[in-house]
């Protein structure tokens, strides 16, 4: 299933009839347009570290965090954990022993209990919040930032007694809910260099007054690569992120 754009946004942009399947079926199908599209995808997933929809969200497993302690003079000492993707999305509960990171896993190392204790396991009788202002409970995310809150964390966790210096592992997934429209724009020139490079589909015809569907392809390639690099989704980065998390640890006084 295709997220980022449509075979119907491919053939407008291409300014060529709908793509379609069956007995009417043009050539390339709108099927196949469909797998192109999903390669265009693929690239921008992996050119970007990012997945752009929701439906197309990426799962990282078990993800080695060191855990900042965070403290003021309002609040209990708490610990806060930046993780390397962003947005994610939001966590949920589960019973033990069913750990999918589907719901996602916060496991910290707990100095107390001779191991690590995962804070979306409801059988350790942690509280989860459900969203960033709701920071009465035990653990909760700044989905936005993809940045994990612990609270109270120095109460119970011993941060030099982590084995190898893991202060815990956290799985999740992360995606920008709804697709940019430089991302669709992306997906769509990467879907037409697929398709007026490709000779045996003979869709674009080449007029004595028009560059080669090579050099048309070329070109739809060399302005999705433009577009990514503009609006600086290769490479992304949070501003605050090595300020407010990182992979350091340390006393943070806000």
């Amino acid at each position: 299933m295709v997220s980022y754009c449509t075979h119907a946004d491919v053939s407008a942009f291409l300014q060529v009839d709908a793509f379609t399947d069956g007995g009417s079926a043009t050539t390339p199908t709108a099927t196949q347009v469909e797998t192109f599209i999903e390669m265009a995808e693929s690239r921008i997933e992996q050119l970007t570290d990012h997945a752009w929809s929701t439906a197309n969200a990426i799962s990282v497993t078990d993800e080695r965090v060191r855990v900042q302690r965070v403290q003021s003079n309002v609040i209990s000492t708490r610990g806060r954990i930046q993780l390397r993707h962003y947005p994610i999305l939001a966590f949920s509960q589960h019973a033990s022993p069913s750990l999918s990171q589907t719901n996602g896993n916060v496991k910290i190392w707990g100095s107390g209990s001779g191991g690590y204790v995962d804070y979306l396991d409801s059988d350790n009788s942690k509280t989860l919040g459900s969203n960033v202002t709701d920071t009465g409970n035990d653990v909760w995310a700044d989905t936005e930032r993809g940045i994990v809150y612990l609270n109270s964390y120095s109460l119970h966790n011993m941060l030099n007694s982590s084995p190898a210096g893991v202060d815990g592992y956290v799985s999740y997934k992360y995606a920008t809910a709804t697709t940019p429209k430089d991302i669709k724009l992306a997906c769509i020139y990467f879907t037409a260099a697929i398709i007026v490079s490709n000779d045996d589909l003979n869709l674009m015809a080449e007029g004595d007054d028009s560059m080669d569907n090579r050099s048309k392809g070329e070109l739809f390639e060399a302005q999705a690569m433009k577009i990514l690099k503009d609006n600086r989704r290769i490479h992304r980065s949070m501003a605050m992120a090595r300020e407010i998390g990182g992979f350091a640890t340390g006393m943070v006084t806000p």
